[in-house]
């Protein structure tokens, strides 16, 4: 092998050194060069890829990393087809409402907005419906209204939303539930009260 080199012209000298380049993970900047598997390329004008009886280009990575990553560029990308956003298709984003809800005591609303409405099938238990929002995918809040409420003293409201809305008829509806909590006594028992609700859009 010395003895072929030594003898060899400064051409075969030059593409030896390509070749041992070649495996040291350069970057390589050649517009029309070849794309390097495994290294990083860059080049100075757009890199198309055409492919007119299919998909132009499939991307397959390991389950718990993305199969695509940008970068820290934030620009929008024009005519970007996306099947999901956050896990969420077009139909259940189209949905994505929210609402709100000024509750009394008996049930019936103060104000609301547009769609809500409220159910109370037994004491201190209220269905709230919400157009378009699901109770078992979507996270309310509810509180007291003290300006309605006849509690006072020694004894406070408590609200909570249930998880299971196993009291309303329809289980989209959020089940919120409403207590008084006597401070002398400790005691915890389902009252009628008045509440205000929300759910973010």
């Amino acid at each position: 092998m010395k003895k072929f080199l030594s003898k060899s012209s400064p051409v075969a000298w030059f593409l030896l050194g390509l070749l041992v380049a070649g495996g040291t993970g350069t970057a390589y900047a050649a517009n029309g060069g070849t794309f390097r598997l495994g290294q990083s390329n860059s080049a100075t004008a757009t890199t198309k890829l055409t492919n007119t009886k299919g998909t132009a280009l499939k991307i397959i990575s390991k389950s718990s990393t993305p199969p695509l990553s940008v970068g820290s560029n934030s620009t929008k990308v024009p005519y970007l087809n996306a099947d999901k956003v956050d896990g969420l298709n077009a139909s259940q984003i189209a949905t994505l409402g929210g609402g709100w809800a000024v509750v009394r005591p008996d049930g019936t609303t103060v104000r609301a907005s547009s769609g809500v409405t409220v159910t109370k099938p037994s004491t201190g238990i209220y269905c709230v419906r919400v157009p378009g929002v699901n109770s078992q995918t979507r996270t309310a809040t509810a509180l007291p209204d003290w300006t309605n409420s006849a509690t006072a003293g020694q004894v406070v409201s408590h609200i909570e939303i249930a998880s299971d809305s196993n009291d309303c008829v329809t289980k989209s509806d959020f089940d919120v539930r409403t207590f008084t909590f006597d401070l002398s006594t400790n005691a915890l028992n389902s009252t009628d009260n008045a509440f205000s609700f929300a759910v973010a859009r």
